[in-house]
């Protein structure tokens, strides 16, 4: 066993490890930020009636949000998309299985890569990520205003909703816990801003 200086040595490496690592950066960036506030932004101003989920393959999480969004908030119009999306590409095998336990049918899905047009829009832009969001402004600086984490509508941390993506079911059951949380959070406040 090594002694607590050794210990504390390698978690420090870690970290400046992870700190290097731009998107890892991102995200405990928006995670922190997100702590510090004590609070979720404020949504945009406007009636907010389109919304788009985003992550980066479009086939687990802001497939499943979307469909959660659509199911709970019928009175909005609901698009998902990914980042960097293989385009036709069928939802995750896990996801479709875990999606089931959450009353949601992921079985028809096929991503879709997010375009200017889709960015154009939205109302609001849902994405998972602090990657996400740093992402968004580099392609679509004018939509800046429009984008949050849907992780930030969660009353407890973490806040960043990670990709469970090549992990098991148990991952993707955590993952889309939170995500239905989130969801249910911020539906209200979507059904006064839609208003």
């Amino acid at each position: 066993m090594g002694s607590p200086g050794t210990a504390l040595a390698r978690t420090a490496r870690e970290v400046a490890r992870c700190v290097r690592h731009p998107p890892v950066r991102r995200d405990l960036m928006a995670e922190w930020q997100r702590r510090i506030r004590g609070r979720p932004p404020p949504l945009p101003e406007g009636p907010l009636q389109r919304v788009l989920t985003v992550c980066h393959g479009n086939i687990a999480r802001s497939a499943f949000a979307g469909a959660l969004l659509s199911a709970r908030a019928p009175h909005l119009s609901v698009r998902s998309g990914g980042l960097k999306a293989e385009e036709g590409r069928p939802a995750d095998e896990a996801a479709v299985r875990t999606a089931t336990g959450f009353d949601t049918n992921l079985a028809s899905h096929r991503a879709h890569a997010v375009t200017a047009e889709d960015v154009e829009w939205a109302d609001l832009i849902l994405v998972m990520q602090g990657r996400h969001v740093v992402e968004s402004g580099r392609r679509w600086p004018q939509a800046s205003a429009r984008v949050r984490l849907l992780g930030d509508y969660l009353d407890e941390p973490p806040f960043v909703i990670a990709d469970p993506w090549g992990h098991g079911d148990d991952v993707f059951r955590l993952v889309f816990d939170r995500i239905e949380r989130a969801v249910g959070l911020l539906v209200p406040s979507l059904e006064d801003a839609s208003r």
